[in-house]
């Protein structure tokens, strides 16, 4: 949900990019960067691996209005495409306020549409946010490629009876990008609006009107461009209440209900390493089955001597009262 924060006075919008691997979500952020006003966006951050190219996420916040005297932001997200990193897209999919599903229109990719789409309603329900209520707009990207799905069989296989708006892309070359933003910042603000009963302000163009040299190129990038960091993730803690202030009678207070959330730093332990460790613990509790069983083996072993000793010695004494009756 949107965070309304008294002690800065803004509010936080938070704007999720979902989809397969290599659909285009990074090269969407990556391309809005280059063409927001640097005085409209703040650091674009990205880790990349050798099969996809986020890791982590992409966060770009961007300042695009006001709510009364609250300073309106958007922080845009894409989430890893592969599978493996699944705990990963849920945890950025938390509090997400909307999405922007970027859908490959590659025949061969049609499979991969649909189960990260079904990945992305099983990870917000997992969040407690109902799929049917999130503002989402679709993007299908590559339109530029041959062999491409078409609209309808896009729609059919995403957006059935179509339930949501979409818009064609060509992310590469920023077709149908800025148009994306657009629309689900008014999709976001228009859910605001209804939640809260706020009326907004006007939002600011934060596309710069004149580029002479053109947007910057989008440049791919691999793990060994980046030094390596500690992965960490960002969780919320504890939230205080923060007092409310008087507005006047004619103004439209905004809910006494707000929530200010501070992040902290914590490192998390790669997937890789977590198997790793899995993988080790399982192979020390076999081998203490394994020994476990061995010294019951041996303990069976043990009282079969026992008893044997035992018989052997009775024969022994036999033996000797024999030899002594015989002497007598």
């Amino acid at each position: 949900m949107a965070l309304f924060n008294y002690a800065t006075k803004e509010t936080t919008v938070k704007v999720v990019y979902y989809g397969p691997g290599l659909s285009g979500k990074t090269t969407n952020l990556q391309y809005l960067h280059s063409r927001l006003s640097p005085m409209k966006r703040g650091k674009l951050l990205s880790l990349a691996t050798e099969a996809d190219r986020t890791l982590f996420f992409d966060l770009l916040p961007v300042d695009i209005g006001k709510i009364r005297d609250f300073s309106l932001r958007f922080q845009l997200y894409t989430v890893p495409g592969q599978v493996r990193y699944n705990a990963t897209r849920r945890l950025v999919l938390k509090g997400a306020d909307a999405v922007i599903f970027v859908a490959d229109s590659q025949r061969e990719m049609r499979e991969q549409n649909i189960e990260s789409l079904n990945n992305m309603h099983e990870n917000l329900i997992a969040n407690n946010i109902n799929p049917d209520d999130i503002p989402l707009l679709f993007q299908y990207n590559k339109r530029d490629l041959p062999n491409i799905l078409s609209i309808d069989e896009l729609n059919n296989d995403l957006n059935e009876n179509g339930k949501y708006e979409y818009i064609e892309a060509v992310a590469i070359d920023g077709s149908g990008v800025e148009d994306s933003l657009r629309h689900i910042t008014k999709l976001a603000i228009d859910d605001i609006e209804k939640k809260q009963s706020s009326k907004l302000q006007p939002i600011e163009e934060v596309f710069e009107t004149t580029i002479e040299s053109g947007p910057e190129p989008i440049i791919e990038s691999s793990m060994y461009e980046y030094p390596e960091i500690e992965q960490t993730i960002y969780r919320p803690i504890e939230a205080k209440e923060v007092p409310i202030q008087k507005t006047s009678e004619k103004e439209t207070p905004l809910p006494r209900e707000v929530v200010v959330k501070e992040v902290r730093e914590v490192p998390v332990i790669p997937e890789e390493k977590l198997d790793l460790i899995i993988s080790s613990l399982n192979e020390i509790v076999h081998n203490l089955t394994e020994i476990k069983n061995t010294l019951k083996d041996a303990k069976k072993e043990q009282k079969e001597t026992n008893v044997l000793l035992r018989d052997m010695r009775n024969y022994f004494d036999k033996m000797k009262a024999k030899k002594s009756w015989f002497r007598f």
